[in-house]
């Protein structure tokens, strides 16, 4: 095909860096492996001709390799990794991917470095579309064969240079980790497919100005008051769209919960919230998939009891225990967690504060172990009354070091702190539902108050959601649950939104495809693991999520689905940046419990 393969090629030889070499294998040698570790199924490529996928046999310390597949034979598919193992020979450790291709189910060990994250050769199903173009740039239209899983190019055909050709489908192919849309076409009796960027629209549409709103996303600077810079926008930020383009995945009722009668654990009851071993939380129902099957157990109880003083303005006691949204730091030392005062209504006005705590310091000290899972709950306790022992008092000490409270502040409900890997900064919602206005904040850090309030408008009939959370790359999200409905999108039905919230600008859309049903009667939170790339929706006791790569185009496969069965209110979920762990914020009482695979 003309003009991809040099654009690829180019970037290879641009971009390229030296392999790192796999251990020498040849039939006579041994080595010593590690017990294979099954991980999460991700699709990775052949980074150049050199290597092959081995079967392995004999015992762990004497293990021989055979190989069985060239990579050279497999550069335009996807191979799917699910189990990764360490190969030793000569005291030089190797990892291994044990892998599947996608083209003709090969299977093998291939050593890490002679593979790349990213899809090859795979598509998305094709969506409708429209639209009238002619030639931008020599190129080809192509035959599409196989299924998504590898899509192959045949009968290639050139481009005419005076053509019009009429769009009818798009989708999406992945090349080397990178993705290209490509149009089907039709032209008289010539038909097929064609990268996007060879084409140039026939004919100018101009849009009547009465048709669409004005989008405005960029944002104006007001004012500093009290260290907090004020932002706004002007216009609506939301792009424009039609209801009934709106389409729906099926996902099956019975895993969208109804409302829970909140109750305390009989484990926080017992020891009269002093828990000293771990929580366990039933599973009541999950979908068929990896994704779906885990259960949740207690990795470390927060504080109830907080002393009184004229730092943070606090004037009751138990004043910790209705903590509403959490995140880690980008390097996971840190966990912030934000409250509200649970004795105020509801509302932008609500009075909130957030809690730093040193996650890393907490667990080295046993906060996580079992036997001494109290360690915290004890610590702010006795700080409050002003009691305990010479030898209490010493490691209290140690425990309240680990944690900076911050002072209080207009926060809103509190439901949405989220860390923006991109960035590095950490946002919530401030007000999201009192009129059309909203309000976004950004928390500094250091300080744990606002330093930055961004003011901005959606549309006059669409509201900013309670929850939000960013991708890798900076994106923000946000899933509200469909209280009017309209023909394409029921009750209780979920629409994803997507866009950009900084400081400089505001812009959202919403995505023109939702789900039959939400995870249950109360919207919780938002949540992305960046490690696995995919986005999670929060209910109490329901947790569903879905690729984020592929929002828009999914399907009812793509979308995993838990129920649990303990009558507790899940306020937040949470993702460690470094590893594939996380943890759902429970309350009642206050905990982080770990999503145990």
């Amino acid at each position: 095909m003309m003009g991809w393969k040099q654009r690829l090629g180019l970037t290879m030889l641009l971009g390229c860096t030296a392999l790192i070499p796999a251990v020498s294998v040849n039939a006579a040698t041994t080595y010593s492996r590690s017990k294979a570790k099954t991980v999460a199924t991700k699709p990775y490529y052949a980074k150049a001709k050199k290597g092959s996928t081995y079967k392995l046999s004999g015992k762990a310390k004497k293990t021989k390799l055979k190989a069985n597949h060239a990579l050279k034979n497999y550069m335009s598919t996807t191979w799917m990794r699910s189990k990764t193992m360490t190969l030793t020979h000569k005291g030089k450790k190797t990892t291994y991917y044990y892998v599947k291709n996608a083209k003709n189910g090969a299977t093998g060990w291939v050593a890490s470095s002679y593979l790349k994250a990213g899809k090859n050769f795979q598509g998305t199903t094709a969506k409708k579309s429209s639209g009238r173009y002619q030639r931008a740039k020599a190129g080809k239209l192509y035959q599409f064969t196989a299924s998504n899983t590898y899509v192959k190019f045949a009968s290639g055909q050139n481009l005419s240079a005076t053509a019009v050709y009429t769009r009818t489908k798009t989708r999406n192919v992945y090349k080397k980790g990178i993705k290209y849309q490509y149009d089907y076409v039709t032209s008289g009796q010539t038909h097929g497919w064609v990268w996007h960027n060879y084409l140039k629209t026939a004919k100018k549409i101009v849009a009547k100005p009465t048709t669409v709103a004005k989008v405005d996303g960029h944002t104006t600077e007001n004012a500093t008051v009290d260290g907090v810079t004020y932002y706004s926008t002007s216009g609506n930020v939301l792009d424009p769209y039609s209801a009934s383009d709106f389409k729906t995945v099926d996902v099956d009722s019975q895993y969208q919960m109804g409302t829970i009668d909140y109750a305390k654990t009989a484990l926080y009851v017992n020891n009269n919230s002093f828990e000293k071993t771990p929580d366990t939380l039933g599973v009541l129902r999950h979908t068929d998939d990896s994704y779906s099957n885990y259960s949740l157990k207690t990795a470390m109880y927060l504080p109830i009891d907080f002393k009184n003083t004229a730092t943070n303005g606090f004037t009751r006691k138990s004043v910790l225990g209705d903590p509403q949204s959490a995140t880690f730091s980008k390097d996971d030392q840190y966990l912030y967690v934000m409250y509200v005062d649970s004795t105020e209504t509801t509302g932008a006005n609500q009075t909130g504060w957030v809690i730093r705590y040193d996650w890393n310091k907490l667990t080295a000290l046993g906060a996580s172990n079992s036997g001494t899972m109290d360690m915290i709950r004890r610590a702010t306790n006795r700080d409050y009354y002003g009691k305990g022992t010479k030898k209490q008092k010493a490691l209290d000490k140690k425990v309240l070091a680990c944690i900076k409270v911050g002072p209080k502040f207009k926060s809103g409900h509190a439901q949405s702190l989220a860390l923006n890997p991109k960035t590095n900064e950490l946002w919530f919602v401030k007000a999201y539902k009192e009129k059309a206005e909203a309000t976004v904040q950004r928390l500094n850090a250091t300080t744990l108050t606002p330093d930055a309030s961004v003011n901005f408008t959606l549309k006059s009939t669409v509201c900013m959601g309670s929850t939000l959370a960013f991708d890798n790359d900076g994106n923000a999200y946000f899933w509200t649950e469909t209280r009017s409905p309209w023909k394409t999108a029921p009750v209780d039905s979920l629409k994803f939104y997507k866009g950009t919230l900084s400081t400089s600008e505001v812009h959202f859309k919403l995505i023109m495809q939702g789900l039959t049903h939400s995870p249950g009667a109360v919207v919780q939170s938002s949540s992305f693991n960046p490690n696995n790339g995919r986005f999670y929706m929060v209910s109490d006791e329901s947790i569903f999520s879905v690729p984020v790569d592929k929002i828009g185009d999914l399907t009812t496969a793509d979308v995993s689905a838990t129920n649990f069965d303990g009558k507790r209110e899940f306020e937040g979920l949470i993702f460690k940046h470094t590893s594939d762990t996380g943890y759902v914020l429970a309350n009642k009482g206050p905990e982080l419990m770990e999503m145990m695979k």
